[in-house]
């Protein structure tokens, strides 16, 4: 059997996100490595954007032990909410729709790409500002999970979108562990949890971000994990995400 190239790998999600009709995608009618699966989705994302280089990423990793990944964020379909404004989120632009409580930083500096990892400290002193986040999850496969991790990460590690929320006071002073996070939908509670970052520490991923876009940027934002999974919920929906004593993020898909 010829395997498809990265084109056309690329050719399919890229129709899948403009039609919203599935790839009803296998393990083996994928990409075959970890740096196909990229290039797919970096060809994508040039195909629907048409811009040099994104200025958003989800970023994360199950545990300490396994190797990060990460996806760019397409930029229409980054909202911003505050508390007087909700986001509007057309519900036409998604097949599914998941709820993914986060926290996303935005760097005030650049940090080019060096031989050396950046040290903690380094990081932090570059971050402009941190803030309260909503992941939209949706895939372009019909099954992701029969799929593989592979189309997965090409998928843009189902991602549809992202709310930010304002930008969080004083948070350098913050202790971000215990905090309590729920997640709604049309004013229902669908899940609270008390806990930690991701990974025991907010900026555990990043010096491996850095690296892999080759250098931060000023304005780049990033998501650092979901703090208690991902949930779904019915279309149209007005959601919710609250971080207890922090801020919350509110979107109106319809």
């Amino acid at each position: 059997m010829t395997m498809p190239t990265t084109l056309d790998l690329a050719a399919q999600l890229a129709l899948a996100w403009n039609s919203r009709q599935p790839i009803d995608a296998r393990p083996e009618s994928g990409p075959t490595s970890v740096e196909q699966a990229y290039a797919v989705q970096q060809a994508v994302w040039h195909e629907l954007t048409h811009q040099s280089r994104p200025t958003a990423w989800k970023a994360g990793a199950p545990d300490r032990q396994t190797m990060a990944t990460a996806a760019a964020v397409l930029p229409l379909r980054i909202v911003k909410s505050s508390l007087q404004r909700p986001a509007q989120f057309p519900a036409a632009l998604l097949r599914r729709l998941g709820i993914e409580a986060e926290i996303a930083v935005c760097f005030g500096r650049d940090l080019p790409l060096r031989a050396e990892p950046y040290r903690h400290e380094e990081i932090l002193a570059a971050i402009a500002s941190v803030h309260v986040a909503m992941e939209l999850v949706d895939t372009r496969l019909n099954d992701p999970e029969k799929a593989g991790p592979l189309w997965r990460l090409a998928d843009s590690l189902v991602n549809g979108g992202l709310v930010l929320g304002e930008a969080i006071p004083n948070w350098r002073k913050l202790d971000f562990s215990g905090l309590t996070v729920r997640i709604h939908s049309n004013a229902n509670c669908l899940v609270e949890t008390l806990g930690r970052p991701p990974l025991d520490d907010l900026f555990f991923c990043l010096p491996w971000w850095i690296e892999h876009v080759c250098g931060a940027r000023t304005g780049d934002i990033v998501t650092t994990g979901a703090w208690n999974g991902v949930h779904w919920v019915d279309m149209p929906a007005k959601v919710t995400v609250e971080f207890s004593g922090l801020d919350s993020v509110s979107a109106h898909i319809e």
